[in-house]
């Protein structure tokens, strides 16, 4: 017969150690965790449809102005050197405005980000961002 000790003793309880038990149980979880496959978090977008129509284009084309912006801050309207404020006002006269940007690399930030406040203010949305520097420029 398995004697037991005393039940006033420190190893008086038959329950076992769990905690090898839970360290197992953790490591696992960890694993589990870690190998799941997330689903990619995603937000529908409504891209603009491609236009094949060569006529529509070129009214399109034909209506949209240029804006420029050099390394030192001042800003060019269809070639005219403009301030801001001239900027805000000449935008506001013309109805459907459609913009081609072409910043500087070296431009300032702040003038950047006055610029896309003072489109959204607009309610501009017809903004294309030059990416190569047009064939004019020096």
């Amino acid at each position: 017969m398995i004697r037991l000790p005393p039940a006033n003793t420190a190893n008086a309880s038959l329950l076992p150690d769990l905690t090898p038990l839970l360290d197992v149980i953790f490591i696992v979880l960890v694993f589990f965790l870690l190998t799941a496959q997330v689903p990619l978090l995603q937000r529908p977008l409504d891209l603009p449809q491609d236009q094949r129509d060569s006529a529509s284009t070129a009214t399109v084309e034909s209506q949209r102005q240029l804006l420029e912006l050099d390394a030192s801050g001042d800003w060019r309207l269809d070639d005219q050197a403009l301030g801001f404020s001239e900027l805000t006002g000449a935008l506001q006269q013309h109805d459907q405005t459609a913009l081609d940007l072409a910043i500087d690399r070296q431009a300032p930030l702040a003038a950047f980000l006055d610029l896309i406040l003072l489109l959204q203010e607009q309610q501009i949305e017809d903004v294309r961002m030059l990416m190569e520097p047009t064939p004019d420029a020096p």
